[in-house]
């Protein structure tokens, strides 16, 4: 169910895949590694062609480093919806600073609009001022917020265990945040992904310091104005499982930064799942219901 500006209730083409990860260039690489189509800033899940020529999605993955787990939205999405995964660098510093990064390559990928734009946690105060910048330039922008909150404690950033966690792999118990640990949970992650991810223990430290960046980015962040309308999905959990006593409270936080209608989906979800694979099918039933940009 949803509602607006009210405490809500509850509710083909060339495409990077775990084992083809080199089956689309990075648009942006930051090296001339193998996997680097897999880690570059710009994620092509499915490119815009002749055929896939809608308004395209750029998904941004905040503290989650990288937007992996956007890529089961193709199979829910219009198949002529273009599909960008935006992950987080160790170079911009705030959130104003990594919207125009992420800005410079959407327009890029994208000279004109209309476009849309899904953020999940600390990415989602990085899409909405890409939005207020966009909607500056006269453009048509239709911004998703997921476990996004002005209101919220700054986020937990990733572990090496959280991250192989949010792609539902496994890993080794060893004692945490050891040189030991990192390097068992990358072995677990590129054994899960058949090996065609070559991960390090270095490569999850460094996936690990940026995601703090990416965190603490969000402390003392006051968002712009926004004109225009803004969709938010709301964990309907607790980190720790148990029912949130007042989901709608998000809502009303995004009230001062917003002109236009806010509306508010609530999800059976913690913060973390709402990025998950198994709620994307719910994600992308919202994103084609929020039609208005």
């Amino acid at each position: 169910m949803s509602t607006r500006d009210e405490p809500v209730g509850m509710p083909s083409t060339c495409r990077w895949t775990a084992d083809r990860p080199d089956s689309c260039p990075a648009e942006s690489a930051v090296d001339e590694r193998a996997e680097s189509a897999a880690t570059a800033i710009v994620l092509p899940i499915r490119p815009r062609t002749a055929y896939v020529d809608g308004a395209p999605l750029f998904c941004l993955a905040g503290e989650a480093v990288l937007a992996w787990n956007y890529v089961d939205l193709v199979a829910h999405l219009d198949p002529r919806v273009p599909i960008y995964g935006l992950q987080a660098s160790a170079e911009p510093r705030t959130i104003r600073e990594y919207a125009a990064s992420y800005l410079a390559e959407i327009r890029r990928v994208a000279p004109h609009g209309p476009y849309q734009l899904l953020g999940w946690s600390a990415g989602g105060f990085v899409a909405h001022e890409v939005a207020v910048r966009l909607r500056a330039a006269g453009e048509r922008v239709r911004v998703v917020l997921l476990a996004t909150d002005p209101a919220a404690p700054t986020p937990a950033p990733l572990s090496a265990d959280r991250f192989a966690a949010r792609l539902d792999i496994d890993t080794p118990a060893f004692e945490p945040n050891t040189s030991t640990s990192t390097e068992a949970t990358a072995a677990a992650i590129n054994a899960a992904l058949a090996g065609t991810i070559d991960l390090t223990g270095g490569d999850l430290d460094r996936i690990a310091e940026v995601s703090t960046a990416a965190a603490a980015m969000v402390t003392g962040h006051r968002p712009s104005w926004l004109p225009g309308d803004l969709t938010v999905c709301v964990a309907g959990r607790a980190p720790d499982g148990t029912d949130r006593l007042d989901p709608g409270a998000t809502v009303r936080n995004w009230r001062p930064y917003v002109e236009g209608a806010i509306t508010g989906f609530v999800l059976d979800a913690t913060p973390d799942e709402l990025a998950a694979p198994e709620l994307l099918p719910e994600i992308a039933q919202i994103l084609a219901r929020t039609s208005r940009y």
